[in-house]
């Protein structure tokens, strides 16, 4: 996985994972080779101490090879798969007296106590003892053994074995609990943005944690402060700017009265225009400060987008009466979303303004409502120059304008449709028309807080 810069993004949890998992399963093998040696030791020490006790039972009985009990025929059956011990009786010239299965290349071992001999391709364990008058020698399968001991230590791992996975998926969800204030965390920072702020929660933080949240809570502290220091000097400026501004409109009317000829009047009017520009800066700047300092709405007021749609268009008539622009609507949808109606009035209205503004004299624009899909949207198309389509995102930053159009403006009007509509929960898109004769800009509501009437 790699982030958007480029860089590798490594995942937490999966290191963890990457290391608690092969260390269990490590501990688990190194458990299962412990059984195995303790199953080992204590079974050889059981079944040599069998042999042990039978070859003094034989070497303490009656005196003579007539007289042993117990030295029964055997088959390889019992002697290779069911591990019953070969009874030999030995001359202590080393010559056999008798055994209980042959096996023709193991002889009588040369000193007593307990032997390992390879003989007819198998591997034998031999215990001889002396006696009065014969050598007692007693031999077991080593093959049988470590069945023995191979069968007994699976038994005693296949719960183990059995348990791994259980046990993989309880580490998973160990791992995935003591990640979860992580989690509320990272939820927590996502519900931050410039118009709230807040301090995250300390409580059930983990102490690691703790000083990573307390610095986060120091930067957001300034953050806040950085913010409203912000947002009162738009505020103080533009309020400051109001007063001025109007003593300089009513300045030139004064000078319109008093002065007259066409050349003065050309001017007064050039600076009359710049006047209402400035007025119009100041009043975007005004209505984005205030959206900023503004509290998130809670989405629980009905508002008529048909109403709303008529509304904005008739408040900017007069702007489409003086630059003669065709300003239509067609609205068959009654769509009713919840929301802040002074939002949804500041995107609609700034939108219009926006394609009013670039349209030139003598174009249209078309304002529709209507379905789309799932939703509902309001599409206005003008006819204007269009936007290179490497800018149809830049164009939201504040004070950015396309250069090369001619029109007027501060470059605030689309950043604070932006705002707006964020802060509702819906989406503002813009398209050049595919006969390239102008721009459609597209507010989608999505049905999630939409009813249809």
């Amino acid at each position: 996985m790699e982030s958007a810069e480029g860089g590798r993004v490594t995942s937490l949890r999966r290191q963890l994972l990457a290391w608690l998992i092969p260390a269990y399963l490590l501990v688990a093998a190194v458990w299962m080779g412990v059984s195995y040696r303790q199953y080992e030791t204590n079974i050889s020490a059981f079944m040599d101490g069998q042999m042990h006790a039978l070859a003094n039972t034989y070497a303490h009985s009656s005196a003579t090879v007539a007289g042993q009990p117990g030295v029964r025929a055997l088959d390889e059956q019992h002697v290779q798969h069911d591990g019953t011990p070969i009874v030999q009786l030995w001359e202590d010239g080393g010559r056999l007296l008798a055994t209980s299965w042959p096996i023709p290349s193991l002889g009588l071992q040369p000193s007593e106590g307990f032997h390992t001999v390879d003989a007819d391709g198998q591997s034998w364990r031999i215990y001889t003892v002396l006696s009065s008058q014969t050598r007692v020698q007693i031999v077991q399968s080593n093959d049988f053994r470590q069945r023995v001991i191979l069968d007994s230590a699976r038994k005693s791992v296949e719960p183990m074995a059995l348990l791994i996975p259980l046990s993989v998926l309880l580490v998973w969800v160990a791992t995935l609990l003591a990640l979860r204030p992580v989690d509320r965390l990272v939820h927590a920072i996502a519900q931050q943005d410039e118009r709230s702020l807040e301090e995250l929660p300390l409580s059930k933080v983990p102490r690691e944690l703790m000083p990573l949240v307390v610095s986060i809570n120091g930067l957001l502290k300034r953050l806040r402060n950085a913010f409203a220091v912000r947002q009162r000097f738009v505020q103080d400026a533009a309020h400051e700017l109001r007063t001025p501004l109007t003593a300089l409109t009513l300045q030139v009317e004064a000078l319109h009265h008093k002065l007259g000829g066409s050349a003065v009047d050309a001017e007064l009017v050039r600076l009359d225009a710049g006047i209402e520009r400035m007025h119009r800066l100041v009043a975007q700047l005004l209505k984005l400060a205030r959206q900023e300092a503004a509290q998130p709405i809670d989405g629980s007021t009905l508002v008529d987008l048909q109403q709303l749609v008529k509304e904005s268009i008739g408040s900017l008539i007069p702007l489409a009466e003086k630059r003669a622009i065709d300003l239509g609507l067609e609205a068959t949808e009654r769509a009713v979303v919840r929301g802040d109606a002074n939002d949804l009035r500041s995107v609609l209205e700034n939108l219009l303004d926006n394609a009013l503004r670039y349209t030139p004299a003598g174009g249209s624009v078309d304002v529709t409502l209507r379905r789309d899909g799932g939703e509902v949207a309001i599409e206005f198309a003008d006819t204007g120059p269009g936007i290179p389509p490497e800018l149809l995102e830049q164009v939201f930053e504040r004070f950015y304008r396309v250069l090369g159009t001619g029109a007027q403006g501060s470059g605030l009007g689309l950043a604070i449709a932006q705002s707006a509509a964020e802060r509702g929960g819906f989406h503002i898109e813009l398209q050049n028309r595919h006969d390239q004769t102008g721009l459609v800009a597209r507010v989608r509501f999505p049905q999630a807080i939409l009813s249809l009437t």
